[in-house]
């Protein structure tokens, strides 16, 4: 499948916008992830602890893998089992231990590749990767009944400002319906706390077109509805490009690397599925993309959402789709 372009390519520094990939799996070792990395791009391998590997220097840039459990890695950081007071013979039985919680945690626990942000005329090199892990035999979200595992796409925002993000998550908020539905979301996935959907609230006021906040009014908002990083389009990370003070400081510790991209954690991870591409996944966000350069049917649509989910209860979601397919022609999405 091939990747469709945005409307707009370029920043407004004028260099071609980029894309950065998080992809969470089961099924693979670490170590084993990174011989794959470095056997498709090259580079450098560095293993900080048993958790986290790092790979530098390929021909896209640096790559990361690691098992996404922040206690596992602070008790690999930390060497927990070296802080205590033990003798030579009892080190096979650390080994043994640490051997066990590995199992245990690879279960349950997702590997994640961090993936260097490329240009959009390059990413498409990334599916050589996709390829690999699939005939490596990794597991994808539908891999296990506690497999809530996702694929997160970081979009590079055209310009930094206030407004264009304003465009960016109203039109998300617009085709998240439709998005639930194309994207078919795993029940494993909407019953994790990991894509919860933006507070009702939150989402009238967004789309209240008489809304036009400051960036400080905007920050203080959208932190005040979404003070997590779990939403199906995490703005924290950009908004801490406009202000990384406030926002570390509203967010009492949450982590948060700030970065100038939309941070969209919705689509599953179906790297079982051989037929499922990273192409496909970044062709449904085009649709936001399209939707940013139609600010007059943002408004009509933004004034048609409010007023019908006002009035409308049960089929509400269902009608909403049925609508947005006729009116943004989205048939061939």
């Amino acid at each position: 499948m091939a990747y469709r372009s945005p409307p707009v390519l370029y920043n407004e520094n004028n260099e071609e916008r980029k894309i950065g990939l998080e992809l969470e799996f089961a099924g693979i070792g670490l170590e084993r992830v990174a011989d794959i990395i470095t056997s498709i791009y090259g580079g450098e391998v560095r293993k900080n602890h048993r958790y986290y590997i790092e790979i530098r220097n390929t021909d896209l840039g640096d790559f990361r893998v690691e098992l996404d459990a922040r206690i596992l890695q602070k008790m690999a950081e930390e060497d927990i089992f070296d802080t205590a007071d033990i003798d030579i013979e009892e080190r096979s039985f650390r080994k043994s231990i640490e051997d066990i919680i590995d199992k245990l945690a690879m279960s349950v626990v997702p590997v994640e590749i961090v993936m260097p942000p490329v240009s959009i005329s390059k990413f498409g090199r990334l599916e050589d990767l996709r390829k690999k892990l699939w005939e490596e035999k990794a597991e994808g979200t539908k891999g296990s009944l506690v497999h809530a595992f996702g694929m997160h796409i970081n979009i590079e925002a055209p310009v930094l400002d206030i407004e264009t993000i304003l465009k960016y998550l109203r039109a998300f908020l617009l085709l998240y319906p439709w998005l639930l539905e194309k994207l078919e979301i795993d029940i494993s996935r909407k019953l994790s706390p990991f894509v919860d959907p933006f507070p009702k609230e939150f989402v009238l006021k967004v789309l209240d077109v008489g809304y036009e906040p400051s960036q400080k009014e905007f920050i203080s908002d959208y932190i005040k509805f979404n003070p997590t990083r779990n939403r199906p389009l995490d703005l924290l990370p950009i908004l801490a490009m406009l202000d990384e003070a406030t926002v570390k400081r509203k967010l009492n510790g949450e982590k948060n690397t700030p970065r100038p991209t939309f941070h969209y954690r919705l689509p599953n991870s179906k790297i079982d599925d051989l037929s499922w591409t990273f192409a496909k996944e970044w062709n449904y966000w085009i649709a936001v993309e399209e939707l940013v350069q139609k600010p007059e049917m943002i408004e009509k649509l933004a004034q048609l959402y409010v007023m019908r989910k006002e009035k409308t209860l049960v089929s509400f979601k269902k009608e909403w789709v049925e609508s947005i397919v006729i009116l943004l022609d989205l048939n061939e999405e």
